[in-house]
This record gives structure tokens, sequence and C-alpha cells, in this order.
């Protein structure tokens, strides 16, 4: 080693400082601080004491409403082109003329020999993977696990916080939403509506209304065309149906006349579905239904009174018949609809009946209250479900006398139930507590797989999309909230529908056998009843023939003594005067 790179580093042994001696010794006091009596008077003791301690690390979650990017994927057929513009390319001879003398061209040549190895490259690496065959093709694919989860979109204000009374979609590629906003309570000294305008909503915008209508007095019902978006049908409280075109003006261009309206507010309206889609229904809490054309309301093409219980001697009038509260029309029946009344009955109406009883072919004690809600299985258009009181019930043609699925019993008011359109197995719900609760009969008979609270307020409408994946609610204080499901609540397994179609069937079997069995209880119990009457009737007859002669001189006898006193003034005894005889 050079010794030009070594440097020592000498220090003396007095330089390192005196050597520390550690040795146990006993504690000694330094000093004691006493405490201060003046300075404790200036504090008070706090017992007990509160104090909040955050041990985790604090998380928050945020959601932001994005505009809906539609992807769409294109391509390109490069047929010919990069042609000079003095070459006809169609021409043949022109074109390889032309090629030819490029094809000579030295900057060509050097191009083709620059680019050989490259392409001479991807050719190999092509041959050795096989980038076109498809790996894994025959193992099964399975389906996501997916947790259900509920998310609140967009909420749409009404500034006058009307509740709202209607809510419909419109049938378009980006579709919008139609609320009608009023109190559907009846007034009692003054009307309770004094705002009209009904709202169409763009999904996009949530601030600002993207149009409105502006019918004559409050509108209850509010339906759109099935044949354009532009088209509405307004039901009203004067008991008249109105018909909207937002492409001429605001206000209705018809209206139907007053003296062939329904008497009372128009409580539902459906279209129905047709090669033109210009024929609608009508239904009104005065007991009537009419048949109306769109191109001429002057005037109903049929109408109907709901009438079932008639007493004996009367005949069919509005005096005896049921409130409409709501309608359910489905295309697989194209003569048959159901009719929800506010005496909580649910009629099987069919058009072509001959007789009167004919006509109303089903009733169904569904409900304590008024029916607020009935639609018809997209499984099976046998079975339907409704909703009244504080119970949600599954019902099917072939049985009247009991509901096939009985719901439980909440503690507030059911007010709107749907089935999903596209999950053959659930359905919705809203109510008075202000929770969306959506039920799948397949994996839960007696509560939700999903329950989202949307606000403090009663929910009083849902209508969900035909998609499926939006829902439309709407509240006691005009707002509508517009929740998005997820992928495993919008759509069904390969064997849902199968599996529900006989899951209803079993239910009715059983329903079936139940009703029966109280059939032959009540026979049984209705024959030992009378066996009993009879028994009786004979012990009756059998009594000693003696006493009743005994029983019919005793009766002679009493009478005569009551004639004696009268006339001497002298009293008898019953005894004496048996002894006496």
């Amino acid at each position: 080693m050079d010794p030009s790179l070594i440097y020592s580093y000498i220090k003396l042994r007095k330089d390192f400082g005196h050597q520390p001696m550690f040795s146990e010794v006993a504690p000694v006091m330094l000093d004691s601080i006493n405490p201060n009596k003046q300075e404790q008077r200036n504090y008070c003791l706090r017992n007990p004491v509160h104090k909040e301690v955050q041990a985790s690390a604090t998380v928050s979650e945020n959601f932001a409403n994005t505009k809906i990017i539609i992807r769409q994927d294109t391509g390109i057929n490069h047929y010919e082109g990069g042609w000079p513009k003095e070459i006809n390319f169609t021409d043949e001879e022109a074109t390889a003329r032309y090629r030819r003398r490029f094809e000579r061209d030295d900057t060509y040549v050097d191009a083709v020999l620059n680019l050989y190895p490259q392409f001479e490259h991807y050719i190999n690496q092509n041959n050795g993977l096989g980038i076109y065959n498809i790996y894994f093709k025959e193992m099964e694919s399975e389906n996501p696990v997916e947790k259900p989860s509920i998310m609140i979109n967009s909420v749409y204000k009404d500034q006058q916080k009307r509740p709202i009374s209607c809510i419909s979609w419109t049938y378009e590629d980006k579709s919008k939403v139609a609320i009608s906003y009023c109190d559907r309570t009846f007034p009692e000294f003054e009307p309770l509506n004094r705002d009209y305008l009904c709202f169409i909503w763009d999904i996009e915008n949530p601030s600002d209304p993207y149009t409105y209508l502006s019918p004559p007095t409050a509108c209850w019902q509010l339906v759109c065309s099935p044949a354009s978006p532009n088209v509405f049908i307004g039901g009203l409280e004067d008991g008249k149906v109105c018909v909207f075109d937002t492409r001429v003006q605001f206000d209705p261009i018809l209206i139907s006349p007053a003296y062939i309206a329904h008497r009372d507010p128009v409580n539902a309206l459906l279209y129905i579905p047709s090669r033109l889609n210009i024929e609608f229904f009508s239904g009104s809490t005065d007991g009537k239904c009419m048949w109306w054309d769109m191109r001429n309301i002057s005037f109903p093409i049929d109408s109907l009174i709901m009438s079932v219980r008639i007493p004996p001697g009367d005949q069919i009038s509005l005096a005896n018949s049921e409130g409409v509260s709501c309608l359910q029309y489905d295309k697989a029946f194209p003569t048959k609809f159901l009719c929800g009344t506010d005496s909580g009955l649910v009629i099987s109406v069919n058009r072509k009946g001959k007789t009167y009883q004919e006509l109303m072919s089903g009733v169904f004690y569904a409900h304590d209250g008024p029916v607020k809600a009935v639609q018809r299985s997209p499984c099976s258009s046998k079975f339907f479900i409704t909703c009244g009181d504080w119970r949600v019930n599954v019902w099917s043609d072939d049985l009247i006398s009991s509901p096939i699925i009985s719901g439980i019993r909440h503690r507030k008011q059911i007010n709107d139930v749907v089935w999903a359109p596209h999950r053959f197995s659930g359905y919705m719900s809203v109510g008075d507590d202000g929770k969306f609760r959506f039920w799948d009969l397949l994996r839960r008979y007696r509560e939700p797989i999903a329950t989202m609270p949307v606000c403090q307020d009663r929910l009083l409408k849902i209508k969900p999309h035909e998609d499926g994946r939006l829902i439309a609610i709407g509240d006691a204080k005009g707002v509508l909230h517009l929740l998005s499901l997820s992928e495993t609540l919008v759509s069904s397994g390969d064997g849902d529908k199968q599996l529900m179609t006989q899951s209803f069937e079993r239910e009715t079997r059983r329903e079936r056998i139940l009703e029966n069995r109280v059939k032959e209880i009540m026979i049984k119990f209705k024959t030992t009843e009378d066996q009993t009457d009879e028994q009786e009737k004979e012990e009756i007859v059998e009594e000693d023939p003696f006493k009743l002669v005994e029983d019919e001189y005793r009766r002679l006898v009493m009478e005569e003594m009551r004639h004696t006193e009268i006339n001497t003034g002298h009293s008898f005894s019953m005894d004496d005067t048996i002894r006496t005889r």
C-alpha cells in the first residue's frame, strides 16, 4: 500500500475525560413542589369528562354525476386510393403503367429492402403465436359475484313542493321523465291545487325542466304515447281527459266535454297496445271506466260501470258502483283487464262477456283499504301483484279466495309496487317510511334482498325504465329521485323464469288444497249443527203430555181466580183452589 495514503489519528488518554463509575445508591429527593391553593381556586373539577377520540383514519366517499358517453365501434374499408389526380384509377392500363414506372424508382426499391426484415419478423411471430386462435374456449364462463347495490343518480325538485301524482317515461332513445304534480286529497273548503304545470325532465339536466305542460286543472294522471314521445294523455281533476302535443303548444290540443266526462277525478289512465296506439281507457272514483280514441275524444267509444255488489231489486248504476283506484292491461289478454277499487277489491273484467256476470268474471277481496297498484307478472300473465294497506300480495287468476303469496305487514303503508322489467322473480315497493325495497321471491320470501333509505318524506310513486336499470321514485314534497340498480338486480338467471313459474304453480296448488280442506271442515260443521237442531226438535216433541195438560189447567184456574177476586173482593191461593176442587 502506498504510505502516502495512510494517516494516523492520535489522541491522549487524558483528553478522554473522567472514567464514569456506576454504583447502586438509594433514591435522593432533589426538589418538592407543593400545590398552590391560590391557583387551585381558579379552576373547578369536571366530572365526568367526555372526550371524543378517533383511532381510525377518516375516510369519505363521494359520487359525481357524469354525462353518459355512448361508444360506437366503426371500421374503414380502404378499397382504392393514393393515386395522382391525372391517373384514372378505374383504368387498368393507366394504373399498371404508373405502377411499373413507380416500381423502377430507386427510392421505392430502397424502401422495400429496408422494410423486408421487419415484415419477415412480424410474419414469423404471427406463425409462432397463432393470434387468431381462441384460447380457453372450452372453459365454461362463471357468473360474476356481485353484491346487490342501489345508488341515487340524480334528484329533480319542484320549487312549489307539490306531491307527485304520476310518473311516465317517454319511448325514445334518450328517454325523458314526465311528471304530474298535485295533491290527490279531496278539498273540504277550498281548492288545494293552485299550480297545474306538469314538467318533462331530461335525466342529464336535473337543474331545469326540459319542457312543461299546462293543463286547465290539476293533472292526476299523465301517460306518454308509445307511438310518439311528444304526445301525452292527461287525466284531470274535474274528470276530463285531454291530449298534449309538445310540438304544437304547451296547452291541450284536445279535451273531452264536461257533460260526458267522469264525475270524479281521473284516478287511472292506460294506453291499449295496438297497431296504431291511438286507443286508451280511463277510470275514476265515480265507478266508471271509459274507452277513448285519441283522434276524437268528444265522445267515448265504450263505457262500463264497475258494480259487483248490487242490492236485491236495484239496477246497475253509479250509486252501487265501486270506485276505481287503479287499472292494469296486458296485451296477452286483449279482451281482459284488471281493475283495483277503493273498497279493496280487484275485479277481473272480460269485455267480450254477454251477460253482466260474464263481464265481471272474477272478484278478488285483496286488501282492507284501497288497492293502490295492480300489475301482471312478466313471468306469466296468469299471476299478478297488488298492494294496499300494509301488505303486498301475489294472486292467481285460477284462485280468487286467497292470495298464493301473502306479504308481510309493514309498520308504514305501502303506496306503490311494480315488477322488475327483466328480473322475473323480483319486484319493487315504496311506502310511507321513505324506503325503497327490492324483493326476490326465489331468494327470500319474508325480507327484501336490498333496501335503500331514499328520503325522510313519504314515497308515493315508482316507475322503472323499460331497460330495468333506472328507477324513478316520487315523494310527497315534489322531489323525483332517479335510482340506478346494479347488474345483479336487473337481469335474471338462465333458469329463473322456469323456477318462478314452478313456484307460482306450487303455491297455487297449496292454496287450493287448503281451500278444499276449509270447505270440508265447514260442511262437516254445518252437518253437525243440523243434527243438533233436529235432536232438539225431537226432544221438544217427545215431552210428557200430562205435563202439558197440567200447565193448561193451571192457566185456566189462574184466570178464574182473577175473575172471582174482581167480583167478590175475596182473595184465593192457588194451592187452596186445587185442593178444593
